[in-house]
């Protein structure tokens, strides 16, 4: 009788160590879509965020260039404190100008007391996963887009 409770006790240890490897697998996948996520909804809000900000603030001297004010400068600083790997190597924040078609406007566009121009903020933020099999279909980079519009 011992002896027989002796085999299944080896078995079930077999078992266990075949099932561990695809849970771990499945675990760290969980977790990586997590970051993702969170990353993604970081980067959006991020942009979102600056370009309000710039929208609202978007000169405090002369020649005014957009993402250039205190207030802007002020909420990227708080963002980059936020969001994992902005304001490192490889992450960018670009501003243009636009009007309504998105058509980028040449100039200071700060300085335009036209209603009609937008400002748009680009965020950009590397990305790398901890599972090997998901780094063949997960993105590298996560980046958001926001257009809002000027207010003078």
């Amino acid at each position: 009788m011992k002896r027989t409770n002796r085999k299944s006790r080896g078995q079930a240890l077999v078992e266990f160590s075949l099932v561990l490897i695809p849970f771990m697998w499945m675990l760290l996948g969980v977790v990586d879509l997590g970051r993702g996520i969170y990353t993604y909804n970081g980067v959006a809000q991020a942009a979102r965020e600056i370009a309000r900000t710039d929208s609202v603030h978007a000169c405090d001297s002369s020649p005014c260039s957009l993402g250039t004010s205190s207030k802007t400068v002020d909420t990227i600083n708080t963002q980059k404190g936020l969001i994992p790997g902005l304001g490192g190597a490889g992450s960018s924040i670009t501003f243009a100008c636009t009007d309504v078609s998105d058509t980028v406007v040449a100039g200071a566009c700060g300085a335009q007391n036209d209603a009609d121009y937008y400002v748009r903020v680009t965020v950009s933020v590397p990305f790398s996963v901890l599972t090997p099999l998901l780094s063949m279909v997960a993105p590298t980079t996560m980046t958001s887009v926001s257009h809002i519009q000027l207010v003078h």
